[in-house]
């Protein structure tokens, strides 16, 4: 090999170095330049989103303090009631001892309870459970 050649092909590793590296930047470049416009967008959207946030908290506080404001005036607007506890009547033993001697005649407080069957108003068969069959 003479120094012509070897020179030939150093140059031509170097020119075609050249042109792949242009080629790569080409084709990078395009994809960083779409990420760029992406990401821009994507900045542009959160920072709306913050904003909108912002107002909606600042909204959210007027109409608490509104909320606020308007039980306090309900509050006052409304008459107090003061509760007062009435303790119940004192019974003695005696008259508790009374009352359990003496029977319950006709006037009872509360008639005996009574069991009706019951008896279904549908023409419906009655629901039999039959086994699993397997």
């Amino acid at each position: 090999m003479d120094l012509d050649t070897l020179g030939m092909a150093l140059g031509g590793f170097v020119v075609g170095g050249l042109v792949a590296g242009a080629g790569g930047a080409v084709w990078w470049g395009g994809k960083l330049k779409r990420a760029a416009r992406q990401l821009t967008k994507l900045d542009q959207a959160r920072q709306f989103a913050d904003q909108q946030g912002a107002q909606v908290r600042k909204q959210v506080e007027l109409l608490q303090k509104e909320v606020n404001d308007l039980r306090m005036q309900a509050a006052r607007a409304k008459p107090r009631v003061e509760v007062t506890v009435v303790p119940p009547p004192e019974v003695s033993n005696e008259e508790l001892l009374l009352r359990a001697a003496v029977p319950l005649g006709e006037g009872e407080a509360f008639p005996q309870t009574q069991i009706l069957p019951h008896k279904p108003d549908d023409n419906f068969p009655r629901t039999h459970i039959l086994p699993r069959k397997r």
